[in-house]
């Protein structure tokens, strides 16, 4: 069995759509997606084909690493915005292989960096990952749930709002923490009209937004400027959602040391669903 190691530029989304969803129909989190939602993970994931990687058999994609390229914590990236390998081809650390393959390129394109995300369970894969030189950075949660839909209105002064620009935001005067890749700025741009965005606003300025996709009800981002948090500004903005979405909202990789938002998101009544580990490799 000879299995050959190229890059997935030129490989049809067809192709990377069947793979990705072999690899994954046993995952410990079951994944399918139609290749509409594929392209717009790879869409928001930056992913670039000429820095990522697939093992082949005969022509057939039987593993692959999905990697986004651009900026994380000021740094030249690659994330990995997918690792997968059909369950009939496991036990041949095709994994590992296709990270050697593929280091070397990341560094020639002058990359300093690679990141991913893996969750915390999944010992298999963060031992394959350390061995490669990885090491967690920071514990991620997810959360998932629904909220009340009753409001009680929003404070004097204060107006709802839905514009039409998520750059109507600098989400640099909001954050107290850095999101991860999927949720970054960056991403947010990338994924363009796919995100809708409410915002909460005083003299037409934004003080606090959720940003969301309509389809999946999940959020990317939600903040409220410190000088108008506990008003029932960022309560109000959920309940707002899911009035609209009516369907559980999730929220991905939130850091595990942003205590307000952790708690913020618990008295809402999300619930945390699974813990992941950020992990990078410097060049």
């Amino acid at each position: 069995m000879s299995i050959e190691f190229r890059l997935l530029k030129g490989i049809p989304l067809c192709d990377l759509a069947q793979a990705f969803n072999r690899s994954f129909s046993d995952y410990m989190i079951p994944l399918q997606l139609s290749e509409e939602q594929l392209a717009k993970k790879m869409k928001n994931d930056g992913v670039n084909l000429e820095i990522s990687a697939g093992a082949f058999i005969n022509d057939e994609l039987i593993g692959f690493i999905l990697h986004g390229e651009g900026k994380f914590n000021g740094k030249a990236t690659a994330y990995n915005g997918g690792t997968g390998v059909i369950p009939s081809m496991r036990g041949n650390q095709i994994t590992k292989r296709l990270y050697e393959y593929i280091l070397p390129i990341l560094k020639d394109v002058k990359l300093e960096q690679s990141v991913l995300e893996v969750i915390s369970s999944n010992s298999g894969a963060i031992k394959v990952y350390e061995s490669l030189d990885f090491e967690q950075t920071r514990k991620l949660i997810c959360f998932k749930g629904a909220v009340s839909k009753e409001t009680s209105g929003l404070p004097e002064s204060f107006t709802l709002n839905e514009p039409d620009s998520i750059g109507s935001v600098n989400s640099k005067d909001f954050c107290d923490w850095t999101p991860s890749w999927q949720n970054s700025w960056e991403a947010i741009e990338r994924s363009g009209a796919d995100l809708k965005i409410i915002t909460v606003e005083k003299n037409e300025e934004p003080v606090a937004y959720i940003i969301y996709s309509p389809i999946t009800s999940r959020i990317s981002q939600f903040a409220v400027k410190n000088e108008f948090r506990n008003q029932g500004i960022g309560t109000l903005l959920f309940q707002e959602l899911y009035k609209r979405t009516d369907k559980d909202l999730s929220i991905i990789n939130v850091d595990s040391k942003a205590f307000k938002s952790i708690s913020f998101l618990k008295a809402l009544g999300l619930k945390a669903s699974i813990t992941q580990y950020e992990m990078l490799k410097k060049f």
